[in-house]
């Protein structure tokens, strides 16, 4: 039996990633776990501010993803349903090729969720693909 050693992470010991629209920050994330040797999982964390730019389109990519709502509340848009309005500790599994994005539901409070991708070992494997407005 082969002897693997457990992996801590602390996102405070991590860069923080952005993206912004006109210089108006979407959302922040820290990628928590990827090149991994054991697994085929990306995950990490988003945090959306409250004061963030809310784009009138989403985002999709080939892979499957999954969220889970940490703290906040978070309107989420599903390809053109009405928005579902989420909160913690509630799962969303958003199927590969899937329009789709996460915005803060809060006017007083951060949203931050975890981000699952399973079947692939870096996060520069997501293919994102931005429709026009997004």
């Amino acid at each position: 039996m082969s002897v693997h050693n457990a992996l801590f992470v602390n996102p405070a010991d991590l860069p923080v990633e952005t993206r912004a629209i006109d210089g108006n920050t979407v959302v922040n994330w820290w990628t928590l776990l990827e090149n991994n040797n054991d697994t085929g999982v990306v995950m990490g964390i988003a945090e959306i501010p409250v004061d963030a730019h809310r784009p009138s389109r989403g985002h999709l990519h080939p892979q499957a993803e999954t969220y889970v709502i940490l703290s906040g509340v978070a309107e989420v848009h599903i390809n053109d349903e009405p928005p579902r309005v989420m909160n913690a500790n509630e799962v969303v599994h958003i199927p590969g090729g899937t329009e789709h994005i996460a915005l803060n539901g809060s006017s007083t409070e951060p949203l931050r969720l975890l981000y699952i991708f399973s079947g692939i070992r870096n996060f520069d494997e997501v293919e994102y693909e931005f429709p026009p407005g997004a």
